[in-house]
């Protein structure tokens, strides 16, 4: 599966993906830096785990990274994470909660 549009909302401070089976996921600044899969984040262990993020982190900046995933830099500055298309799709369907 491949985003075919990407809408960064500022003012709701949501991302929204249309992908190319018709399905829409709309992925909120906080859902997306507490699924943050950096290393950093993440650490070095199997799994995801969430982080609760800043209060009232935003987007800052978004830039594609090749043909396969999203770079997302944050308001509180962090920008390690690469939002692969996969792990995007995978936060819209299970890291809601």
């Amino acid at each position: 599966m491949v985003p075919v549009d990407i809408a960064h909302h500022v003012k709701e401070a949501v991302l929204e993906v249309t992908w190319d089976d018709g399905a829409t996921s709309r992925l909120s600044a906080v859902l997306l830096r507490g699924w943050c899969p950096c290393a950093t984040c993440q650490g070095h262990t199997p799994g995801l785990r969430f982080h609760e993020p800043p209060a009232g982190v935003t987007i800052a900046e978004l830039h594609e990274v090749g043909a396969y995933a999203l770079g997302i830099r944050f308001s509180d500055g962090h920008d390690n994470g690469i939002y692969t298309w996969p792990h995007l799709r995978w936060i819209a369907a299970y890291g809601q909660g």
